[in-house]
């Protein structure tokens, strides 16, 4: 019996179709990819001088550091759990993501006179890198703020309007988002606020992106 022997084009498509599945097999999945991409932006990460809080009074020197503090959005989240050590030092869970996936990172902070300096760069989903944090209080309620977001933050604040929660950690999972309506892009759910002043009875359709990223 004689063998079949492959002709050009037979062969190119066995390559083809080999190529195909050794993309399926070795490209990471979004999650994956987003995961990597977050872990490398912390890791390569370089300090600079960080901006100094021009109202000391918003500095919460007293604040009890124990626990979660969030920013939550439409798209994204990120969250810090702090458990203080025997040292004095605080163990740090760091949490963030976002439509594409996320990434966990373990750190040890260091809390003096208001300010958290991590031990190592955190990476949010949205692009925000950081080491340094801010404790903060207005109106008794307590913040945690990234140094890299001090300038946009004081001129929200100063303009009157509440803008500035976008750029804070709120203690106790408090929303970052404007009251009426929140987007879930997983569940693909949309909610209408009921004290708002937005009939419940009217759909309300938001553009599914951020409102403003920090820069």
């Amino acid at each position: 019996m004689r063998l079949h022997r492959q002709t050009i084009v037979e062969s190119l498509t066995m390559v083809a179709v080999l190529a195909i599945l050794a993309g399926f097999i070795f490209i990471p999945d979004s999650a994956t990819s987003t995961r990597r991409s977050l872990e490398r932006r912390a890791r390569n990460w370089k300090p600079s001088v960080d901006p100094i809080i021009t109202d000391r009074s918003l500095i919460a020197t007293d604040i009890a550091l124990n626990g979660e503090s969030t920013t939550r959005h439409r798209l994204n989240h990120t969250a810090f759990t702090f458990v203080k050590r025997k040292d004095g030092k605080y163990d740090v869970q760091f949490s963030t993501g976002g439509c594409l996936g996320g990434c966990e990172l373990t750190r040890i902070a260091e809390f003096s006179h208001g300010v958290i300096i991590l031990d190592g760069a955190v990476a949010e989903y949205v692009p925000r890198t950081y080491d340094t944090l801010y404790a903060i209080r207005i109106d008794n309620d307590e913040y945690l703020l990234p140094a890299e977001s001090l300038p946009d933050f004081e001129r929200d604040l100063a303009s009157g309007s509440d803008d500035w929660k976008w750029y804070v950690h709120a203690r106790g999972g408090e929303s970052n988002e404007p009251i009426g309506c929140t987007g879930d892009l997983g569940a693909v759910r949309l909610e209408t606020n009921v004290n708002s002043s937005v009939p419940v009875n009217r759909v309300v359709i938001w553009q599914i992106v951020p409102r403003r990223a920090p820069t």
